[in-house]
């Protein structure tokens, strides 16, 4: 089910709250080891270049990370688990259910599908119409298949 316009508006803002959260703390962080520490409590000058030299290297390499993380978007199936036209519409006049995860099984056997359901049978998204790879989920907020659940996480 579609969100309406302005669900997702909330829904957008929302998302942002805990990202604002971990920057508030890691501008905090940054206070008070540079300045609080660094620069105010300790006296000995090549320590102090040590200490900001060393947090300074680890400090920018977080923020790439956390940077890269937010703005990453999502993977996505490649084409090659995207059915073909034929055995799309083979799929589909299929009525049988085992008729039907005979054909995917016949489709992913030239795919690196490992991860199974439940009762055994190759997992198939039927709203994307795509195999689904390891790993892979069909998320209800992005409207698509996403390789790992990883970009859902709260505080990106």
């Amino acid at each position: 089910m579609a969100l309406s316009r302005g669900l997702r508006c909330c829904q957008t803002v929302f998302s942002w709250i805990p990202v604002l959260i971990i920057t508030a703390v890691v501008l905090w962080s940054y206070y008070a080891y540079v300045f609080e520490l660094c620069l105010f409590t300790i006296s000995n000058t090549f320590e102090k270049v040590v200490y900001l030299l060393v947090f300074h290297v680890c400090f920018v390499m977080f923020c790439w990370t956390y940077w890269k993380s937010i703005f990453t978007p999502p993977a996505t199936p490649c084409k090659k688990f995207q059915l073909s036209y034929s055995d799309k519409q083979r799929y589909e006049m299929e009525e049988r259910p085992d008729a039907q995860k005979q054909i995917l099984v016949e489709i992913a056997k030239k795919l690196p599908i490992s991860t199974r359901a439940q009762s055994g049978a190759i997992r198939f998204c039927d709203r994307c119409q795509v195999l689904k790879p390891d790993r892979c989920h069909h998320c209800s907020v992005c409207e698509t298949c996403v390789l790992k659940m990883d970009h859902h996480c709260p505080w990106v």
